[in-house]
């Protein structure tokens, strides 16, 4: 875990080297700043080979070119069964269905005056830690360290109170199950989707769509992971960390309908909600919505990060 671990320290500052650069470099901060994540990437190869279908497992072997195993293939048909019924079963990611309407009443307060919100902010220890964390961060600090919490929500402004909002509350969404492969992947799922998200929200906010709708992609989009290791643990399922080829393929999409069909019912924001049921009902390779493309710029990023750590 050590490659994964110096990858991901830098990682840990929201603001990105980029952005910090371009700051720096102003003579002061935009009104309203894109979101402090890495910069859009530089155009890539027309077709890019699949990503590992265990992101958490990058860089400890390639996938075998093999039909998938016995372990592989009853996990596939449960996957199956579960994406044809009518009602996503809630037991599969029972801390969502809790914390979900927790996040949307939050955000609904982000419009209210500053005064108000750093009131309702000051209430909850964990969530005023990290508003002060970002407010008083090199991208927003600027040349004054930040005095107060009102202060500080004041200087991140809405789209910087989104961000700590959904990252403190959905953060125990990865957190829920303790069977062998959920444990052995939560912290680095976790990880992975906080750099998906930022990730996703910079691209989405280059290309002039709402960043916010594209940074709870990134943040959601473990979900449909969480499901299948929820269902590994719960089977006693023989899965190998390094898989084969066949299962690599049909998994990714399992993935990303999964996602979809747990979150097209959460209804945080319209956009959110719209890319969900698009990629419930099409895949990874959904062209109706246009943060689809966005979302996959953003997970081969991660991807590339990860393998060149």
């Amino acid at each position: 875990m050590g490659w994964l671990s110096r990858w991901w320290t830098p990682r840990q500052e929201p603001a990105a080297p980029a952005a910090r650069q371009t700051q720096a470099a102003s003579p002061a901060p935009p009104a309203h700043p894109a979101p402090p994540v890495a910069a859009p990437p530089a155009p890539g190869p027309a077709v890019l080979p699949a990503p590992p279908a265990l992101p958490w497992l990058v860089g400890h072997g390639a996938a075998r070119r093999a039909q998938a195993t016995a372990g592989e293939q009853q996990l596939l048909t449960e996957l199956d069964t579960i994406l044809t019924e009518p009602v996503f079963p809630e037991n599969l990611l029972p801390r969502a269905a809790n914390l979900i309407p927790q996040l949307i009443a939050l955000l609904r307060q982000t419009d209210l005056p500053t005064a108000e919100i750093a009131s309702r902010v000051a209430r909850d220890a964990v969530l005023s830690a990290e508003v002060l964390r970002l407010a008083d961060s090199p991208y927003y600090r600027g040349q004054d360290p930040v005095r107060n919490l009102e202060q500080a929500v004041g200087r991140i402004g809405e789209w910087g109170l989104q961000q700590v909002i959904a990252r403190v509350i959905l953060k125990p969404i990865y957190q829920g199950s303790r069977g062998p492969w959920s444990t052995r992947a939560a912290s680095r799922q976790w990880l992975y989707s906080e750099a998906l998200a930022q990730h996703a929200a910079a691209l989405a906010d280059a290309s002039g769509q709402p960043p916010f709708d594209a940074y709870l992609a990134g943040m959601l989009h473990g979900t449909g992971w969480i499901v299948v290791l929820h269902l590994a643990d719960r089977d006693g399922l023989a899965l190998d960390a390094a898989p084969t080829e066949d299962f690599c393929e049909v998994l990714e999409d399992r993935v990303h309908r999964l996602f979809g069909q747990a979150a097209q019912r959460w209804e945080i924001t319209p956009g959110f909600t719209a890319f969900a049921r698009a990629a419930h009902r099409h895949g990874p390779t959904d062209g109706t919505h246009a943060l689809s493309p966005v979302l996959q710029d953003a997970r081969r990023l991660c991807m590339d990060e990860l393998q060149a750590g």
